[in-house]
């Protein structure tokens, strides 16, 4: 056997190159995924390729490093071969760890197959490349532990690589663990490999092939050029990435900056832009004592334009306003979008007639149809505006003063413009506190009925009542529907109140029936909303069922316009009131549709005439024909007629000798509580009895 000694400095080169070359492969397969497709492709082949190279120069630089006592020569084809067996067992382990998110365990069992026979295959057909005539003498054993070596490490490097990539944190100390695993892998495998080849002493070893001296220089120049390629490759991509990625950040910084400062649909400055404006114009006007206003607009009825036609056309709308308000201003100015359709202005270093001037124009501008997404849209625009220092000296009190002056034209109409002055926060104050206490009288118990008696014409004597609501304010006493009714109805509060008022309805008339008032009738009056309910028939039909009351003694009034408004579904529930016995009458006629063709379709008994008719009904004779023909054809459709607002004797008369059946106003009693309709009996009583003892009195007062 000849004696082998090893050279220390090729052992550790030959561990160093195939460190770097699996560092460099590992590092080429982590650029795949952020690469396009053809940059992609270069670096599975370029990392595949560098490995295999590495692995190959390992190799042939450890048998370098084995000292004989003799020149080897190498067979140029075999050791050709065995290049390319480390080259494609690289490429093919690394492209089939590196496809994916997620390295499974098939594909790693896979890869490291392939890789580990690449590295075992390579190193044997590099042994076989040595050219002798006698074979080698090989230690199976040492043999077969190079192939487990070669497995397990392989198995380890590609875990350690592919598996753990994706923590972004760790990834060089992954990828360079995983090189420095794989190193020792193939050098392990290598000198393990080496170690269980026995070369005969009297072995001959032929000439020709490649020398050593020549293979060195040819591994070193190979080996030290793909490196150095791949290296310098490498470092440019990075270097390219990092600034790829820092101009990408710089992008994404001034993009974060452009939405923290301005609105995204307008792009006009935002909130926080518009306070750091308004700061900077506030310390300013400190110090020179310059003037500046601010300017709060809001459209007016733009939701509408969101239900109708859609958010779309919303935002392209609010876009065209924004144009509009920029038309009208000066570099100096600025404009900012708080929201939704609110706008503010800041105006520096400007006049009140300037101001005035401006607003005029931004209203006017905003009047103009617009035309958007084929509609043509009405909106208009409110606008309050503050002076600094007359309104305020802090931005806080500039902005209330300003939203104030808006909120006073909103309550005027809308479609304008104000200037902010103290009377307007006590209207604000009240409008604020008095929906606060309006939201809470339900809960408060603090609502009342009231009672106004209905009397059948010519005989003076009273077969129902009215229930009418009032508030029965803590501190302003009994206030009026008018008061407090229109609100409750744009808020939706009227909904929960309708629903109390059936029930106390419903209770009242159980009361009169305990004390044997089963003749008195009492009507109600639904709003249009709470008519649109879906639950109002089941309701009332709760309430009537509650208090055990007769449905025929109550009777559900609806305004012409509220009861035409949906005609096929007011068809279909009025009788279904109709069928359980509740009277229907139409309310306010004359003041709606007044078509008594259409409302011959609606299932209702009774019919009221406005008081709008009634009050100049003897001085107006176009007022007593429609009034005569009303009652005419309303008695021919079988209805009954009620007219309502009675306040003198000429009028009752009048009505009475028309045909009209039942009377209901001032002139007979006022709305007054249930506890004082006993009062009221007991005059009437009174009255009736001084008209019986004293009849001629009574005649010759009437023709007084």
């Amino acid at each position: 056997m000849l004696y082998v000694s090893w050279d220390p400095v090729l052992v550790g080169i030959s561990f160093l190159v195939a460190f770097i070359a699996s560092f460099v492969a590992l590092d080429s397969a982590a650029k795949i995924a952020a690469s396009t497709k053809n940059a992609a492709l270069f670096w599975r082949i370029a990392g595949g390729a560098t490995l295999g190279i590495g692995i190959w120069s390992m190799h042939f630089i450890g048998m370098l490093a084995m000292k004989m006592p003799m020149m080897m020569h190498y067979d140029l084809a075999i050791t050709a071969f065995s290049l390319l067996v480390a080259i494609v067992a690289a490429t093919l382990s690394i492209n089939i760890a590196v496809n994916g998110n997620i390295l499974s365990a098939k594909r790693l069992c896979l890869a490291t197959a392939i890789l580990s026979s690449g590295v075992v295959v390579m190193h044997y057909v590099g042994m076989a490349a040595l050219m002798m005539d006698d074979g080698i003498d090989w230690n199976y054993g040492l043999v077969g532990l190079s192939v487990i070596i070669a497995i397990v490490a392989s198995g380890v490097g590609l875990w350690l690589a592919f598996s753990l990539r994706l923590n972004s944190k760790g990834a060089l100390i992954n990828r360079m663990t995983a090189a420095v695993v794989m190193g020792i892998a193939i050098a392990a495998m290598h000198y393990t490999g080496m170690s269980a080849a026995e070369f005969v002493d009297s072995g001959h070893y032929m000439n020709g092939g490649v020398s050593e001296l020549g293979l060195s220089i040819w591994v070193s120049a190979v080996t030290l050029t793909i490196l150095g390629i791949m290296l310098i490759i490498s470092m440019v991509d990075s270097q390219l990435r990092t600034t790829r990625l820092t101009e990408n950040l710089q992008q994404l910084n001034q993009q974060l900056e452009q939405q923290a400062r301005f609105d995204g649909l307008t792009g006009l400055a935002n909130r926080s832009q518009i306070d750091l404006r308004l700061e900077a114009c506030l310390q300013q006007s400190q110090i020179t004592l310059a003037p500046f206003a601010l300017i709060f607009m809001d459209l007016d009825r733009f939701k509408l334009v969101n239900d109708a036609w859609g958010h779309h056309v919303g935002d392209h709308l609010l876009v065209s306003v924004a144009n509009r308000i920029s038309a009208c201003l000066t570099p100096k100015m600025t404009l900012a979008r708080l929201g939704g359709d609110e706008f503010i202005l800041l105006v520096p270093g400007a006049s009140q007639g300037d101001i005035e001037d401006l607003a005029a124009r931004l209203v006017e501008s905003i009047r103009r149809p617009f035309y958007e997404s084929g509609q043509i849209l009405q909106v208009s625009l409110s606008a309050g505006i503050s002076l600094y220092p007359e309104h305020g000296k802090t931005l806080q009190e500039l902005k209330l003063r300003a939203d104030t002056a808006m909120y006073n034209i909103k309550q005027q109409g809308r479609n304008g413009w104000a200037i902010y002055h103290p009377e307007m926060v006590q209207k604000a104050w009240e409008g604020a506190e008095f929906l606060q206490e309006l939201t809470q009288a339900l809960e408060r118990d603090q609502y009342e009925l009231w009672y106004q008696p209905k009397y059948r014409a010519g005989q003076k004597t009273i077969y129902g009542f009215e229930a009418l609501l009032r508030w029965h304010h803590p501190a302003k006493g009994v206030l009026l529907p008018e008061v407090f009714l229109p609100t409750l109805e744009n808020t939706g509060l009227i909904i929960p109140v309708g629903y109390w008022v059936i029930d106390q309805a419903c209770l009242q008339l159980r009361q009169w029936a305990d004390q044997g008032r089963h003749d008195w009738g009492l009507s109600i009056n639904l709003s249009a909303a709470q008519f649109e309910q879906y639950d109002i028939y089941d309701t009332i039909c709760s309430a009537l069922a509650r208090h055990a009351v007769p449905a025929s003694r109550l009777t559900i009034e609806l305004t012409e316009s509220t009861a035409l408004r949906n005609l096929e579904r007011s068809i279909e529930i009025l009788n279904d009131f109709n069928r359980l016995g509740i009277t229907v009458s139409i309310d306010d006629f004359g003041t709606g549709y007044s078509n008594m063709l259409t409302l011959k379709n609606l299932p209702a008994r009774e019919l009221k005439i406005d008081k709008s008719f009634v009050r100049d009904i003897r001085d107006n004779s176009k007022n007593v024909k429609i009034v005569a023909t009303i009652i005419d054809i309303a008695h021919s459709m079988n209805m009954n007629v009620v007219a309502e607002g009675i306040e003198t004797q000429d009028q009752q008369q009048l009505l009475t000798s028309l045909g009209c059946g039942y009377l209901q106003g001032f002139l007979f009693a006022r709305p007054l509580p249930a506890k004082e309709i006993p009062h009221l009996l007991a005059q009437m009583e009174q009255m009736q009895n001084h008209e019986v003892a004293h009849p001629l009195a009574t005649g010759q007062k009437k023709q007084a």
